[in-house]
């Protein structure tokens, strides 16, 4: 393997590890995982309630995961459980009030951190990654659906 290649890929995963990380720091006065924040921010970027399975797609855990956290966040009266109108045994998650406050308080924190990532970058650099990135995360998607023995 080409050490371009695991240059490429150990920069990728510290700095995904290392952003999270920051971003766990920064949330930290708020009392929320990373699991928590997550799919407050999910909610807060998404245009409309999702479907439990969307949101836990979204968030990249497993629908069963995701219940246990909808619970917690639930209990803190931070989002709400809706009857899905096209499937009443489907449930949409949105934000409450409180929930939507937080979120809006979390990626204000979380665009500062962004700035001061990128802000350094030219923006034709960055508009480059963002392609290469992009592109990769089709290419992987692709690899993962044609793995042997995965589901349909």
């Amino acid at each position: 393997m080409s050490s371009q290649y695991e240059r490429f890929s150990d920069a990728l995963i510290y700095l995904l590890k290392n952003w999270r990380s920051t971003l766990d720091a920064r949330f930290r006065p708020f009392g929320l995982s990373q699991a928590r924040w997550h799919v407050l921010l999910k909610l807060l970027r998404a245009s409309q309630s999702l479907a439990q399975c969307d949101l836990a797609e979204r968030v990249g855990i497993e629908p069963a995961s995701l219940v246990r956290l909808l619970d917690a966040l639930e209990h803190e009266g931070l989002v709400r459980r809706e009857a899905d109108p096209q499937d009443r045994r489907a449930k949409r998650i949105t934000l409450t009030e409180a929930g939507r406050a937080l979120a809006l308080e979390l990626a204000a924190i979380a665009d500062v951190m962004r700035e001061e990532l990128l802000g350094s970058i030219p923006p034709e650099a960055l508009a480059q990654t963002i392609e290469v990135l992009e592109s990769l995360q089709r290419r992987a998607a692709s690899l993962q659906e044609a793995e042997p023995g995965r589901d349909a």
